[in-house]
């Protein structure tokens, strides 16, 4: 359902609603979440950074580990293509606009999940060092 407010006699209609600001806050929870453990991973748990490549390489054989790649790719995607339509949206562009903004963020969305999973799949098929 669309969701109106009226900013200084402006009448804004917001296609996502509160699900999709719900959406959006709990995909930048994840990624504070992904973000803490990278930095375990990568700056306490090893120190060298061949080490670190290899512990890489390793980590992706593992399939949770893959898993949880992937699931951060879908993520972080989904949270950066719906800011950045939103910021285009918030541009006081037409409704036709929007629905290009839209069909062009799907479209952005699906490439970018796509070319991550295969790379992640691809990485996870190097052979062990």
């Amino acid at each position: 359902m669309a969701e109106v407010e009226m900013s200084s006699g402006r009448e804004v209609r917001s296609s996502t609603g509160s699900l999709g600001r719900m959406f959006q806050a709990a995909s930048g929870l994840f990624l504070i979440f992904f973000l803490g453990v990278h930095l375990y991973v990568a700056h306490i748990d090893f120190g060298h950074p061949i080490q670190f490549f290899t512990s890489v390489i390793e980590n992706m054989h593992n399939f949770w580990w893959l898993a949880f790649f992937i699931v951060f790719v879908w993520v972080i995607s989904y949270h950066a293509v719906n800011g950045l339509g939103g910021i285009i949206k918030d541009l006081n562009i037409g409704e036709k606009g929007k629905a290009y903004v839209n069909y062009a963020m799907v479209a952005l969305y699906i490439v970018t999940v796509v070319y991550g999973t295969i790379l992640a799949v691809l990485v996870a098929r190097i052979p062990l060092p």
